[in-house]
């Protein structure tokens, strides 16, 4: 900031400018008298704008600094200042007791970082006010489209769970049929329970038979399902003795889909991460854009007040009409970088919109009435990535997902082998018929308790089928370890790449920090030169843009810094 801000003279207008020979007047000659005149309706408008020095001073030729771009002088003869610093702030940030005691004496002087400063606070409080970033992240937790597809495959792959432990669900099957139209008529009723098991294949099973003649008792049946008049009971068991012993499609089945919760839960939270660091990415690339377009603004307005007086200027004969044509030129360019700002910042505003929306799950892209009054300071440093990498590589979510999903290839591998052979299969069944048959022969011959035991045997010759589908098995289980060992290398480089983007980005900053203190001590000084007359506006126009630029850096750093927390935190969730 220039030292010595000036007064401005009450009601007092002309182009009249004491330098070191005197009053300079129209025409550029120099004069030993201060004009008079002015219009009391334009108080605090004087062109002088300051008390006049005496001789031998240097001449004053632009306003009292304000509170805008590190102290930026201008010829307004009013602004609004930035907010004041909330309490906690840094007392880097603070200014200090003389420049506020000399800002009390002299009205509108204030700290020299002026909105700049205001950009970035490093005080860790929160806005009170505008979009807080948790609010953007709890919208998207609850509408984001693919948070809830997320949620709908874990639903999905529930059902399935479901309907594959249904493979174990009790079978009741029933038959009844009555032949009639021939020389023998029977009836006959057969009803059986089934229930599968998990225990090496093994299948129960109970049921009930009955077999009558029609006219029973005048007619006998002669088929093989013919019971005594109660009917028969019976029980038995399956089991195989190769093929499908050690697994079988039932049990391969529930495994695949139990992994299959496992990965589509895993897939879930990843999900969420990776929005959520997106959401936080396009929330400080919104906020970056809306102080850049604040940044810009501000230094438009510098212009447009600079154009008009500067005019009255060249009038007056205070300075050449080449200054005119440079403050239009420096006008129109803050134009047209305020209109590429407030591009950006309605661009960041859509991408934002994607992950904050409205109650029915709409984007609902804010708007700059919404965008907070300072920004939080940048994260601290990050963690270790070498002491970290192997506890995030067990428990990541995305690396949990492709060992949920190695699990299922791993089941299809053992299924494939298990049905790789002949199929041998033990049955033993017991039966018992009741009641009383008044036929003698009959009562004998099914009367009693049958046990009965079997053996079934079959087999495919080449076993191509089952050689093949193990083969393809084995190469899927080969490709997706080999895809887990790739995601364990990229999750060790990407933590050790969020680090050292961080450290960039912190260094950045602070690098940004410095320059934006150096371009305000060389915009304060360039002001000194034009007004003692040895520059020109075109080095004043320039000295400004770079201290603007040197701003929107600073928040941009900020920015980065944000990102590369937000990729770390991405990295180093893990489920509880």
């Amino acid at each position: 900031m220039a030292r010595g801000a000036v007064r401005r003279v009450a009601q007092r207008r002309g182009g009249y400018l004491r330098g070191p020979r005197g009053l300079r007047g129209p025409g550029r000659r120099w004069r030993r008298r201060l004009p008079s005149g002015g219009h009391p309706g334009h108080r605090g408008r004087a062109l002088a704008l300051g008390t006049v020095p005496p001789p031998g001073r240097p001449r004053q030729g632009l306003g009292p600094p304000r509170g805008g771009l590190g102290g930026l002088r201008d010829l307004a003869p009013a602004q609004r200042l930035p907010a004041p610093l909330p309490r906690g702030a840094p007392r880097s940030l603070r200014q200090p007791r003389h420049q506020l005691l000399r800002g009390e004496r002299r009205g509108r002087q204030v700290r020299a970082s002026g909105v700049l400063a205001a950009l970035l606070l490093t005080s860790s409080a929160a806005a009170q006010d505008g979009l807080r970033l948790d609010t953007v992240l709890q919208s998207a937790r609850r509408h984001h489209p693919r948070v809830e597809a997320a949620l709908a495959r874990v639903e999905v792959a529930e059902q399935e769970l479901m309907g594959a432990r249904g493979a174990f669900d009790p079978t009741l099957s029933a038959t009844a049929k009555l032949r009639t139209g021939g020389y023998y008529e029977l009836r006959r009723l057969d009803v059986e329970l089934s229930q599968p098991t998990p225990i090496w294949g093994l299948e129960v099973w109970a049921g009930y038979r009955y077999g009558r003649g029609v006219y029973e008792d005048h007619w006998p049946t002669y088929y093989s399902d013919e019971t005594l008049p109660g009917g028969e009971i019976r029980a038995g068991i399956r089991v195989p003795l190769w093929r499908a012993g050690p697994l079988d499609y039932r049990r391969a089945g529930r495994r695949i889909a139990e992994d299959g919760v496992d990965a589509a839960e895993q897939s879930r939270d990843y999900t969420w991460l990776s929005v959520q660091q997106k959401a936080t990415e396009a929330y400080w690339k919104w906020v970056s854009a809306g102080r850049a377009l604040a940044v810009t603004q501000e230094i438009l307005a510098l212009a447009q007040t600079r154009v008009g007086q500067i005019q009255r200027r060249i009038e007056a004969g205070a300075v050449a009409p080449i200054e005119g044509l440079e403050a239009r030129r420096a006008l129109l360019s803050r134009q047209q970088k305020l209109a590429s700002a407030r591009r950006k910042l309605e661009a960041t505003a859509l991408v934002l919109g994607l992950f904050y929306r409205d109650r029915s799950g709409d984007p609902s892209p804010p708007t700059p009435e919404q965008l907070p009054p300072e920004v939080v300071g940048a994260p601290a440093e990050l963690g270790d990535p070498a002491a970290v990498a192997q506890r995030i590589i067990d428990c990541h979510p995305t690396l949990a997902a492709l060992r949920a999903k190695i699990r299922q290839l791993e089941t299809k591998v053992d299924l494939a082998r298990a049905l790789r052979g002949p199929r041998l299969d033990a049955s033993v069944q017991v039966s018992r018929d009741f009641g009383e048959d008044a036929d003698v022969a009959r009562q004998e011959n099914l009367s009693g308790t049958y046990l009965e035991a079997g053996l079934s045997f079959s087999m495919p010759l080449l076993l191509r089928s089952d050689r093949g589908a193990l083969g393809a098995a084995e190469g899927e289980l080969e490709a997706a370890q080999a895809e887990l060992r790739l995601a364990a290398d990229e999750l060790r480089t990407a933590l050790a790449d969020t680090v050292s983007a961080n450290r960039l980005a912190q260094e950045n900053l602070s690098l940004a920090r410095e320059q934006l203190a150096v371009v305000r001590e060389l915009a304060a000084a360039e002001r000194s030169r034009f007004d003692a007359g040895s520059s020109s506006l075109l080095f004043v126009n320039i000295r400004e843009q770079s201290l603007a630029d040197a701003g929107v850096a600073e928040v941009e750093a900020a920015a980065e810094t944000w990102a590369a927390h937000a990729a770390w935190q991405a990295l180093t969730s893990c489920r509880d």
